[in-house]
């Protein structure tokens, strides 16, 4: 990151520019990223990234002007100051925007995770590490090849300063590694994928996740269609992680505010099953998305969003806050060209006291476990509605009798959140996002 004094020295010149009794806040940002992307025995792509810029928001008269630059000139911060105060003349009065305070609380700076071997290790050996886990792969004869393995690592920073005397600045690295394998019988192929994403390189497990997609695929082997109907299913933890995504932006009081959440004057209401708990806490040790303050320079915090499945809290950056009369919960998310919104951290299902054999064995009769799901990016998080399919396997009795695909399953998420009748002890996070196992009573399945 640019030396802070430099934007120091933009903020000085801002506040002469538009007089101290104006409201100024300075955001900065940079980052810098490497992935590598290996398919089919061959290094497919790689790219080395950084970007950086800041913007600058001027309250003035109740009005509020913003603008940003990627040039680090005089020239440039000069027009960025202007532009932002020209751009304020055309806007009405909001009585809404406010700036940051600083906090009374003490500082965390544990929760910001920052590895230093970040960009220490040459191209060519994080390439060969790819490399092995390829044949780590192609060692189980039934692995015909590897689609894809993408590893990458980001280091982030981040810079604020307002005129109620704030600057907080910090640093953050971000790892992942995701690997998809075909296998084959020699009458059916199958995919089968499974990632890692942490704050500390040391924490991902290459050839664990690399065994991991291998089960997935070779497992899947066989698999037949199951009769249309409605049964009852165990969701693993990355589809239960892809189905809260699909209702996590309903919590942001942006949409509430703009009529686009499902959990619009829902507040204090009964959403789901009363299994369910779902928190947000920027706090967590080692969350992806952990920090000690938000992008606004509040504090993060641990919000619980819906406890024994009643809508407790959504969650706010100091805009939305101040539209309903509340304090921010230390979820503004932006980028330098960007404005606030208030969006997750890292959002999980509290585990429950179940192991994922037992939630299996609960089941009656015949039912489903759904390990993957395809085509959710086409769900309309607005609605709710969702149509796609998914692989798994036939469970009897608590035991997986064969592998099905070819099978889809339609619903709405807060029914289907509704429908849990136990949780998992199994807590994982993909991502930021995390859940245990699922039990769900009454899923729709469209098959033969």
């Amino acid at each position: 990151m640019t030396d802070k004094n430099f934007f120091r020295d933009i903020f000085a010149k801002a506040q002469k520019t538009a007089g101290h009794c104006a409201g100024i806040e300075i955001f900065a940002d940079k980052t810098a990223d490497t992935t590598i992307v290996w398919s089919d025995k061959k290094l497919e792509d790689f790219y080395i990234s950084e970007s950086q810029g800041v913007g600058i928001k001027i309250i003035k008269n109740g009005k509020v002007g913003s603008a940003y630059t990627n040039n680090f000139n005089e020239q440039s911060t000069d027009d960025l100051i202007s532009s932002a105060l020209k751009n304020s003349e055309f806007l009405q009065q909001d009585e809404y925007v406010s700036l940051a305070i600083p906090s009374k609380m003490p500082a965390r700076p544990e929760l910001d995770i920052c590895d230093d071997s970040f960009g220490k290790e040459p191209l060519e050996k994080r390439i060969a590490l790819i490399k092995k886990m390829e044949d780590i792969a192609l060692a189980n004869n039934k692995i015909r090849n590897v689609v894809r393995a993408v590893y990458s690592e980001s280091l982030g920073e981040t810079h604020i300063m307002n005129s109620n005397d704030l600057e907080l600045s910090v640093r953050g690295t971000v790892f992942s590694y995701g690997i998809s394998c075909v296998a084959s019988d020699g009458k059916e192929i199958q995919i089968g994928s499974e990632s890692k994403v942490t704050r500390i390189f040391k924490e991902i497990d290459f050839e664990s996740v690399t065994n991991e997609a291998v089960k997935n695929s070779v497992d899947l082997l066989g698999a037949k269609k199951v009769k249309t109907g409605s049964y009852s299913a165990v969701f693993n933890q990355n589809v239960a992680c892809e189905f809260l995504a699909l209702l996590d932006s309903s919590f942001s009081a942006y949409s509430v505010q703009k009529n686009v959440s499902l959990l619009k004057e829902k507040l204090n209401e009964k959403v789901c099953s009363d299994k369910l708990d779902i928190i947000d806490d920027g706090t967590l040790s080692s969350g992806v998305a952990t920090s000690s303050f938000d992008d606004e320079g509040t504090p993060t915090q641990q919000t619980v969003l819906v406890e024994k499945g009643v809508l407790k809290n959504y969650l706010y950056d100091l805009y939305t806050a101040n539209k309903d009369n509340v304090k921010s919960t230390g979820n503004s998310s932006r980028s330098y060209s960007g404005i606030s919104r208030p969006a997750p951290t890292n959002i999980y299902i509290q585990k429950g006291n179940f192991s994922f054999n037992e939630l299996l064995k609960s089941i009656a009769g015949g039912g489903l476990l759904i390990t993957e799901t395809m085509g959710m990016h086409n769900a309309d998080a607005v609605s709710g509605e969702f149509s796609v399919g998914v692989n798994g396997f036939f469970v009897e009795n608590g035991v997986k009798k064969f592998p099905i695909h070819g099978v889809t399953i339609a619903g709405n998420i807060l029914d289907l959140f509704g429908s849990v009748v136990d949780v998992g002890n199994d807590l994982k996070f993909y991502g930021n996002t995390g859940s245990p196992s699922l039990l769900v009573n009454r899923l729709s399945v469209a098959g033969e």
